[in-house]
């Protein structure tokens, strides 16, 4: 979730970071004075996209969005492709009401919620959000959030993390709302037999920007 980015080089190149010697790719050899050993890595990219399924299309988020949450936190796996058909939509972008229908037909029940953040802030699963991004309707999935830090799984962008404020100013969609000033859509099995996964969703969210604030010294070895 929280990767450290390495400047490209080539695939024999080495980086010595904190007296360690990496080898850029899948492991890296790490050289310490009283131990050394072969350590997996991941790149950036593969961290940012790392269970969240893409959307092929400008207007899939909805069901992209389903997937990642339909496989990420219960373990079913369901494609965009047969999401869309589904919510029979064509080329339009879909509403909580056309997840809800076409959720039905692969044993699940959702129903959509005007909502607080305060209400938002207390919730222990994932859910579908509303939000406007690039000033676009846009759908994703809530994969965590305390009082200060929201995690976003992320159809489009991957996994992202946003301060209270960075998603408030997308999600508050709803002028004038009596509080409920945004919208998610709360997905639950019709079938007691399927289970969900507690390492999908947390209520510590860490910052991706707080591996920024680590002291990194590194240099390009011949």
């Amino acid at each position: 979730m929280n990767p450290i980015r390495l400047s490209e080089t080539s695939h024999h190149s080495t980086l010595s970071i904190s007296g360690a010697r990496k080898d850029i790719g899948d492991s890296a050899i790490i050289f310490t004075h009283s131990a050394s050993g072969r350590v997996p890595i991941k790149s950036w990219k593969t961290s940012c996209d790392e269970g969240v399924i893409k959307q092929n299309l400008d207007f899939s988020c909805g069901a992209a969005s389903l997937a990642t949450l339909l496989g990420g936190y219960y373990g079913q796996h369901v494609t965009e492709q047969a999401l869309l058909i589904a919510m029979d939509k064509g080329t339009g972008r879909a509403s909580f009401d056309d997840m809800a229908r076409g959720l039905s037909q692969f044993g699940f029940r959702a129903q959509g919620f005007a909502a607080s953040w305060e209400q938002l802030v207390r919730l222990k699963m994932p859910v579908v959000v509303y939000v406007k991004h690039d000033r676009g309707d846009h759908f994703t999935v809530l994969r965590g959030i305390n009082s200060e830090t929201v995690w976003l799984a992320d159809s489009s962008a991957g996994n992202r993390t946003y301060s209270r404020e960075q998603f408030l100013a997308m999600w508050q969609t709803r002028i004038n709302a009596d509080g409920l000033s945004g919208k998610f859509l709360a997905i639950l099995p019709a079938n007691p037999s399927i289970t969900s996964s507690n390492a999908f969703f947390t209520k510590t969210p860490r910052r991706q920007s707080a591996n920024a604030k680590i002291n990194l010294a590194f240099r390009v070895q011949p």
